[in-house]
């Protein structure tokens, strides 16, 4: 049955989780093209790898069989030529090129001639951040389509697999930090406490990932206190209830708790740090957009990955209806200014925490 030209749906890219992607790499290189959009480019070298790992049998010769591309630099040339040759010594190869949607129309039909009659020896991964682009757009599809048929467009999607990789669920985000971990012992819950410390960022977590597999190198068990401990934090309390009591406006309560729990070391700078998620979280609850957000997406957003933490979520929603963004905004920046103090300069910390409950707590 002949195409429609003017379909609105010729490509589609199938969703997938990121995991599914990474360790069913194998069964996904049958076509020798693939594309996917990813954003974060760690995440997208750690998806590389595992196809490259699967495509060449773990060749340990990347600098010949891994090369790189970027459709912004205009070299669609010598990217079609390298995907056509041989590998060194006739071995396998991947090529990547990423921003794809930049490629120009005669690129992008130089690249879907090539895609439907490509080199079975060669992998060609196409990558593309930006995952507002619509596939269609990205490879200007009705340009394959024949003037009397489908033919064009069927043979070039089946010569491609197209993803759309979802974003991590908490489960997925879990699992895949316990694997970085890789030889350490590491319970989930404190997985979540470590994640209190980090943004949602694959960068920042594989660099604190990192600096905690060194600390812990000789027990190689991961726990709380290290996670605690490799954040300059020393603590053994209930943080939960000092948050509370300043955000009741409680002052009395909260000098209380933190005379109580003063003698840890750096207690002043992590108490900083849990008023300034807890403020923030109530910043970003003014926002109406954060009501659509699912569960996990709302933990995400709010860094509310303990149980505890969580626990707080309807008076932090209670107080974003009370409280004027002006004022947040001066918390937070009194907030930012006494950790500068705290980092920075001697003195006494009594006075510089005593004063900035007091101002909190103030009307």
């Amino acid at each position: 049955m002949p195409m429609a030209k003017n379909s609105s749906n010729i490509l589609s890219a199938k969703s997938i989780s990121i995991n599914k992607l990474c360790e069913n790499a194998a069964d996904y290189i049958d076509k020798n093209n693939i594309f996917f959009y990813m954003p974060d480019k760690i995440i997208a070298d750690e998806i590389i790898d595992n196809f490259y790992n699967a495509f060449t049998n773990n060749d340990p010769d990347r600098k010949n069989n891994l090369l790189h591309f970027n459709a912004d630099d205009k070299v669609t040339e010598s990217i079609l030529n390298e995907c056509s040759n041989t590998g060194l010594f006739g071995g396998r190869k991947v090529v990547v090129v990423r921003n794809v949607r930049k490629f120009l129309k005669n690129d992008k039909i130089a690249l879907a001639d090539y895609i439907k009659r490509s080199n079975p020896d060669t992998l060609l991964i196409l990558i593309e951040p930006d995952i507002s682009t619509e596939i269609n757009k990205i490879f200007d599809a009705e340009l394959f389509l024949s003037k009397t048929n489908g033919e064009g467009i069927q043979n070039f999607s089946d010569r491609i697999n197209l993803f759309k990789p979802e974003e991590f669920s908490e489960d997925e985000l879990i699992d895949w930090v316990v694997k970085k971990f890789d030889g350490y012992k590491i319970s989930k819950d404190t997985v979540r406490h470590l994640l209190l410390f980090s943004n949602y960022s694959p960068g920042e977590l594989l660099s604190e990932i990192e600096k905690l597999k060194t600390y812990c190198y000789s027990s190689k068990e991961v726990t709380n206190d290290s996670v605690n401990l490799c954040n300059g934090i020393a603590k053994d309390f209930k943080e939960t209830d000092f948050i509370k009591a300043v955000i009741s406006k409680d002052s009395e309560l909260a000098i209380k708790i933190y005379k109580k729990i003063s003698l840890k070391k750096e207690v002043e700078v992590y108490l900083v740090i849990l008023l300034s998620s807890a403020f923030m979280a109530i910043f970003k609850l003014q926002d109406p957009s954060s009501s659509r957000l699912n569960e996990f997406n709302l933990k995400r957003e709010l860094k509310l990955w303990s149980e505890e933490q969580l626990a707080l979520l309807p008076l932090y929603r209670k107080t974003a209806s009370s409280i004027s963004s002006k004022k947040i905004r001066n918390i937070i920046e009194n907030l930012y200014n006494t950790d500068i103090l705290l980092k920075s300069t001697g003195g006494v910390k009594f006075t510089k925490m005593f004063s900035l409950i007091n101002n909190i707590c103030a009307d």
